[in-house]
């Protein structure tokens, strides 16, 4: 068919109807209000040349101007034994054209007109008679019933076809609201990520990139802590390539330095001139994320793929979605952090308090902090697991608090009443902090920090990997930081030295594995953190009064 014929008539529910009428042997055409054919019989080539012979195509001109007064047209005998009926097409309530049926009788095949007919067409008596008897088989009852069997046959292919559309149409909103269910509850499912925020931005762009058509999912967030967190001043990014990273990520501070913390904005983004591609990405779309009015970021999408280029509703309510639940999880993580900051903060003050006690143990708590979390990274622990054993590391000790100061101040070696003391600090330490929920998961690191590999350590010489884990990391980081510092009964011992007597207990005081992990370690950052408390103790001790220190 015509592209004129395709805009105005409903080809699908035509080409069945005119398959159907070819199976009761009706040739079919589609002629406009003139009749002229816009689109010839679906037959042989033989019928179709006799069909629309001249003396055929200009009695349906003729017909035709019958028919356009007519509310239902008649059949009309075009040529002796060749019946037509038509059933009207209308293209915005104005008829157009016609779908037209062909019936030949028996009778048409014989005689001068039929001959003067083929002669007309340009086709052989015989090949007309081979092509033509097997469907010259209507009557008068059959041209009669026909009007009303095009009706009918066109009238329920196109309820079909409105149907069909009525389905496509459910059907792609049904899978909208799957695609937007999907990703709403894949977001909100992993809205735990308080500690590392930036994976959650990240799972963000992810789940935007696999279910819109952008080709670029990216976000930029303010450079303000207070308000966006650890991932302040931050830029992500999926699907651009590599080349394009500085123009996004510029093009990402431009809006986010313009944009309105309530609306959207679908826009442009120029490339300045590149010359490898076009100069703009047509059809961006960015949203704010934002909390109480207050700007944290914003996700741009760009680059859109496909048949259908325009940003649409479903783009933009899929990203405001998103941008919904960012704003929430990097509030929460704000505050997180806050709180977390203040507890660690909170925790260090009574660690400082305890190790103050003893100035040969200044920092001492921090220091084992900071090689649990190191030893725990380089075993491989998660994230979040690394945050609780530094945690530990920094509580260890908290039970020194009961032990007498004249024992844990005591110049030279302890005797053996006043190590029992020392020994009982792993256990009150796990009573004074055994009520206080955020910290239930560190009790084994305090309780058991000084259990042997072997059985033979204390509270309740534990051996092996009955030891928690995080006991035996702390073991060993205690362990090395005691004999790296000068206590009040010997010197620090060279950093060779401690590392050989670490090698050397591993598998009898320590965890072997964790033992030869240990050794590898960057010492770099620890040793600038001893240096800064030996500062610190230096500049506290040269200034207290005479006679202060001893009462202390």
């Amino acid at each position: 068919m015509s592209g004129a014929a395709e805009n105005l008539f409903d080809t699908g529910a035509l080409h069945v109807v005119r398959e159907r009428c070819a199976a009761l042997g009706a040739m079919t055409a589609v002629v406009d209000g003139c009749g002229m054919v816009i689109d010839p019989p679906l037959d042989d080539d033989t019928r179709v040349r006799w069909i629309t012979a001249p003396a055929i195509s200009g009695a349906l001109a003729d017909i035709a101007a019958r028919w356009a007064t007519q509310t239902e047209p008649a059949p009309a005998e075009v040529v002796p034994g060749v019946w037509v009926s038509a059933h009207p097409i209308s293209h915005r309530r104005r008829r157009s054209g016609y779908l037209l049926a062909f019936q030949i009788m028996a009778d048409a095949l014989r005689g001068d007109s039929f001959a003067a007919l083929c002669r007309d067409a340009s086709v052989e008596v015989d090949e007309a008679l081979a092509a033509l008897t097997p469907i010259a088989r209507h009557t008068r009852e059959c041209v009669d019933a026909m009007p009303a069997l095009l009706r009918w046959l066109y009238e329920d292919q196109e309820k079909i076809s409105s149907q069909n559309l009525a389905v496509e149409g459910f059907s792609k909103q049904l899978t909208e609201s799957y695609e937007e269910i999907n990703l709403l509850y894949k977001l909100g499912r992993s809205m735990n990520e308080l500690v590392q925020p930036e994976n959650y931005v990240r799972l963000v762009l992810e789940e935007l990139h696999a279910t819109l058509s952008f080709r670029i999912i990216a976000a930029a967030f303010v450079d303000d802590r207070a308000a966006a967190g650890s991932i302040a001043g931050r830029f992500l990014q999926v699907g651009a390539e590599d080349s394009e990273s500085a123009w996004l990520q510029r093009s990402a501070r431009n809006v986010l330095g313009t944009i309105d913390t309530e609306n959207t904005a679908v826009l442009e983004l120029p490339r300045n001139g590149d010359p490898v591609r076009r100069s703009v990405v047509a059809n961006a779309l960015a949203l704010p994320v934002s909390r109480d009015a207050r700007l944290l970021g914003v996700i741009l999408v760009a680059d859109k793929q496909g048949d259908d280029p325009d940003v649409s509703s479903v783009d933009i309510k899929l990203v405001a979605a998103a941008a919904g639940y960012m704003s929430i999880l990097l509030d929460n993580s704000t505050l997180y952090e806050d709180q977390q900051s203040m507890f660690l903060g909170t925790l260090k003050a009574l660690t400082a308090s305890i190790d103050a006690k003893d100035r040969y143990t200044r920092g001492h708590s921090e220091r084992v902090a900071h090689l649990t979390k190191q030893l725990a990274r380089r075993a491989g622990m998660s994230d979040e697991t690394l945050e609780r054993y530094h945690i530990a590391g920094l509580v260890h000790d908290v039970g020194k608090i009961g032990v007498p100061e004249s024992v844990l101040r005591k110049p030279g070696r302890l005797t053996d009443d006043e190590f029992e003391w020392i020994k009982r600090h792993p256990e009150i330490g796990h009573r004074i902090l055994r009520d206080i929920p955020q910290l239930s998961d560190v009790l084994p690191g305090v309780l058991y920090h000084h259990e042997r590999w072997d059985g033979g350590g204390y509270p309740h010489g534990l051996r092996g990997e009955d030891i928690p884990m995080v006991a035996r990391v702390m073991a060993i980081a205690d362990s090395f930081d005691a004999m790296s510092s000068t206590r009040t009964y010997r010197p620090a011992m060279p950093r060779d030295r401690v590392l050989a007597e670490i090698r050397n207990c591993a598998g009898s005081q320590f965890d072997p594995a964790l033992a030869s992990l240990f050794v590898e370690l960057d010492f770099s950052a620890y040793d600038r953190m001893v240096r800064k408390h030996m500062t610190l103790e230096t500049r506290d001790y040269t200034t207290r009064e005479p006679g202060e220190g001893a009462a202390a």
